[in-house]
């Protein structure tokens, strides 16, 4: 049974849009007054073979009938009030409807109108047998990168340069040498910079998912001989994959149509309220508040109220609402909102929702929000005594403690010099807390002499591993931190404690439930499958053809 839930679970993934259509339609199970046809087992089990890439095997056509069976006992022969009532539920069910409309617009608006031409392929072609070695400067924002760039031009020295924007040893060491690469294995933007660069280049600064990259080009290995046989061959693969790295910039583009940004216009006021409301209430619901009629945001001449600004935001599934966690965030989130608006209403001019494959595709997913909520609701109910939960709080005591704690005193600064020269003055004996008040920029330490109070260690990412190692008293720096420098002296530490089972005990229950929640489910499920009449014909589930 462990194996038929894996296996319900990884179909979730599959090619939503995959499907075939049966003439004869011959029945393969019955489940009390209801059927699960051929036709519908087929195409279940098409799509898992596709998105798990197996092969066909007896026992996963068994697995894949009992989950369809399985979900047809929990939909039909259950109780699901609750399930059906729950405001969190029907959210979650029109959100998926939406989603599955929207991603067939992108498919038929974006990626079916990408092209590639012959002329991208042959340079692709020769740029994947060609390795390319290079150096590069990172900077977390533009207008570091322009700095650095700025710098290199009035002669700065490169390598001077990588001692200086490296945290990490290796690359300030070695003036930030990334060795050899090929195309398909850094960054695209990256890439696309750096192959055209002349041994001994230096590019303008490059913006990637990561930052920004100035890219010195350090040599290049051409293939000696290529061949028009080897294009052929890998001409399919190279336009896969260009397209691929296409689909971005598609995508922006097709969205800069629907959206421009500019025409936005926030009331920063009634952001701000907005903000405190949705802060202080855990249900989103549209309220009579005076600020109902307030505009809120407006977008090419259309007014949104931060009433409407509400109203749609209790209507998101809630792990898109804990991201508003910030007046940024709540901004960004109203963006998003308009946006999805304005590609829906397109979406629907199109008659994409009325599409069989989108019907299709939205069946899928709804039904799998349902068996989302309904594992839920089992575990919930879910009885599990206190010596079970105790004997498993013994068993396990290594997940119920706090990790290591450390204080410390910190000075921040924006100036490498002015570290240096703190570092000394620390060191001659100068006091680290009145430094820290005077010159430290973090404002809530600096007004407590630097000290920060004591958190778990892995709060300090990077830095865990210094601080551990250090004793109290010991005074570390100067430290790069991104576009900053630091100083710190270890306060005090404390060792991990374990917390008492009477003040964690709900903690205790989820992590015994969650590690338990495969048998939970089969022992209801099977509770309900004793007292319906099913049957299955299981000379066809072995027979049939999956390739007719």
């Amino acid at each position: 049974m462990k194996f038929q839930i894996l296996i319900l679970y990884a179909m979730i993934a599959c090619n939503l849009f995959a499907g075939t259509e049966k003439k004869e339609d011959p029945i393969l199970a019955t489940i009390g007054t209801h059927q699960i046809t051929l036709s519908e087992f087929s195409d279940r089990y098409t799509d898992y073979l596709i998105s798990a890439g197996v092969q066909d095997k007896y026992y996963i056509r068994e697995a894949i009938l009992n989950n369809m069976i399985n979900e047809v006992v929990f939909y039909y022969y259950d109780d699901n009030k609750s399930i059906f009532n729950d405001l969190e539920y029907n959210n979650e069910i029109e959100w998926v409807r939406k989603q599955a409309i929207l991603a067939f617009l992108k498919d038929r608006e974006v990626y079916a109108k990408i092209t590639v031409t012959e002329e991208e392929l042959r340079d692709a072609f020769i740029k994947v047998n060609e390795n390319i070695s290079a150096s590069h400067l990172f900077a977390a924002t533009e207008g570091e990168a322009n700095n650095l760039y700025n710098l290199l031009k009035m002669g700065f020295d490169f390598n001077t340069l990588a001692k200086q924007v490296f945290v990490d040893s290796v690359l300030q060491n070695n003036g930030g040498y990334l060795g050899y690469f090929t195309w398909g294995d850094m960054d695209p933007e990256f890439e696309d910079a750096a192959f055209k660069l002349k041994v001994g280049e230096i590019s303008k600064p490059v913006k990637t998912a990561y930052g920004y990259s100035i890219i010195k080009l350090e040599d290049r290995q051409p293939h000696p001989l290529l061949t028009e046989y080897e294009f052929q061959t890998k001409k399919n693969k190279l336009e896969q994959t260009l397209r691929l790295r296409k689909r971005n910039t598609f995508e922006r583009n097709y969205l800069n149509q629907i959206y421009d940004k500019s025409k936005v216009i926030f009331n920063e006021q009634a952001i701000e309220e907005l903000w405190k409301n949705l802060s202080s209430i855990s249900t989103l619901e549209s309220t009579n508040r005076k600020n109902s009629k307030i505009v809120c945001v407006e977008y090419d001449g259309k007014k949104y109220l931060s009433s409407l600004i509400e109203q749609k935001i209790s209507e998101i599934p809630s792990y898109h609402k804990n991201k508003i966690t910030s007046p940024e965030a709540l901004k960004a989130v109203i963006e998003g909102l308009i946006i999805q608006e304005r590609l829906y209403d397109e979406a629907i001019k199109k008659g994409y929702d009325t599409v069989s494959v989108v019907k299709k595709t939205v069946k899928k997913l709804q039904d799998n929000t349902f068996l989302k909520f309904k594992l839920l609701n089992i575990l919930d109910a879910s009885i599990v005594s206190d010596s079970e939960l105790i004997d498993y709080y013994k068993n396990n005591i290594h997940y119920f403690t706090l990790p290591e704690e450390i204080n410390l005193q910190e000075i921040i600064v924006d100036r490498k010099e002015l570290i240096d020269s703190l570092s000394e003055l620390i060191k001659s004996g100068k006091d680290f807390g009145e430094l820290a008040q005077n010159f430290s920029l973090r404002d809530y330490s600096a007004k407590n002499n630097g000290e920060i109070g004591f958190s778990p260690i892995d709060k300090f990412g990077s830095l865990k591993d210094i601080f551990t190692k250090s004793t109290i008293g010991e005074l570390i720096g100067p430290v790069r931190i991104e576009n900053y420098y630091g100083l710190f002296k270890i306060l005090g530490k404390k060792d991990p404690k374990s917390i008492e089972f009477s003040i964690i005990k709900k903690g205790v229950r989820d992590a015994f439930i969650f590690e338990q929640r495969t048998k939970l489910r089969d022992e209801y499920i099977n509770k309900i499958r004793n007292g319906l009449e099913i049957k299955i014909d299981y000379k066809l589930l072995a027979s049939f053809n999956i390739l007719e």
